[in-house]
């Protein structure tokens, strides 16, 4: 079957960060299309967005970001903030660092510089954020990683903001002796009760509230991004691993219920972009995997697994020779195909689009 073509474009030349973590979009304009939001680890400016469709570039802030990122209304005004948090050490350019998790508040004008604020200043190194309903009560929670800490936790949103960090009260801890990458927040049994999938980790509340949270292994992945979605059409999701670190490094889909494994590949190079998302229009998620370079890898490529139903994937090329790293996928100029953007994390400074050309 005829698989939609991708057209690649740099809009972005160089950033002015370095060792680019965080790739995210959202619409911050109300114009239909949707912006990049990009931060790194180095560089004054080195939080910014690029406002389509000209990738004009504004500056949200400078803080020193690990991987991960989420967008969510923190203070209930209708815009959305994002969370992020700071990356380990630092060496002699940010000695000390990394104990920082913050929200930056969108202005009503988010060509302003959005005001940082701290969420937590306790823990280390924060790779990987979620949003979710994980305690049952209807508001949705921050859900992190702390790596250096080996911490999962997740903080209630307080009503109060205004102080120089979020309560000890607003944060709860999962798992404290679990360092991950990859998190996601889902509802694996159909129940109505969400759960934490860390790594490839299910974490579940307890019945009573006090008691600890259970942990339950299904899979082997090194420091896997991860993503959730209902691949073989059975009204449950499945859970997306790729080993983002490692090389040879594997793809595969879990069903976390019964722990069962499904291959599709184990010769990647630092598959650190994955999505999952109906790339065809066909109506099934598809895989979305991009490799990172990392200056070693000289054909760094960007991988669809196409979904052919009951569990079959093809693998489709979309790029080669263009590194990625924590892209990520929307309909950038809403035309109702899903586009792909991402940005290597070292070498290189610059930001590119595949947008998809089919029909």
């Amino acid at each position: 079957m005829p698989y939609p073509p991708f057209r690649h474009e740099r809009i972005v030349e160089e950033t002015p960060g370095e060792d680019n973590d965080i790739c995210l979009l959202a619409d911050l304009t109300g114009n239909g299309w949707l912006d990049v939001i990009i931060g790194g680890k180095y560089g004054e400016g080195n939080l910014c967005w690029y406002e389509a469709p000209t990738w004009t570039p504004h500056s949200i802030g400078s803080a020193y970001l690990e991987a991960g990122g989420v967008l969510l209304d923190v203070n209930g005004n209708g815009r959305l903030d994002l969370v992020a948090g700071e990356a380990i050490g630092g060496g002699s350019r940010r000695p000390g660092g990394g104990h920082e998790l913050y929200w930056f508040e969108q202005p009503v004008d988010p060509r302003l510089p959005w005001p940082r604020h701290v969420i937590e200043n306790g823990l280390h190194k924060y790779h990987d954020q979620a949003v979710g309903d994980v305690d049952g009560d209807g508001e949705p929670e921050i859900v992190i990683a702390s790596q250096a800490a080996g911490i999962v936790a997740y903080y209630d949103i307080p009503a109060d903001l205004s102080g120089p960090r979020w309560p000890y009260t607003s944060r709860h801890i999962v798992a404290d002796a679990l360092s991950i990458e990859g998190l996601a927040v889902a509802d694996l049994e159909g129940s109505g009760r969400n759960v934490i999938v860390a790594g490839t980790n299910v974490l579940a509340p307890p019945d009573r509230p006090g008691e600890r949270w259970s942990i339950r292994p299904f899979g082997d992945y090194v420091q896997p991004a991860l993503r959730v979605g209902d691949l073989d059409g059975d009204g449950l999701p499945e859970v997306v691993a790729a080993e983002g670190e490692s090389h040879p490094a594997r793809l595969g889909w879990f069903d976390p219920r019964s722990g069962e494994e499904h291959l599709l590949a184990e010769d990647l190079f630092h598959p650190h972009s994955l999505a999952v998302a109906d790339m065809t229009g066909d109506g099934r998620p598809d895989i979305v995997v991009g490799e990172m370079g990392l200056g070693q890898w000289d054909n760094p490529r960007l991988l669809i697994y196409v979904n052919l139903g009951n569990g079959r994937f093809e693998r489709v090329t979309v790029g080669e020779g263009v590194p990625t790293h924590n892209a990520t996928v929307g309909d950038v100029n809403g035309n109702g195909r899903l586009d792909i953007v991402g940005k290597p994390y070292r070498p290189g400074r610059h930001v590119d689009i595949w947008w998809n050309t089919w029909g």
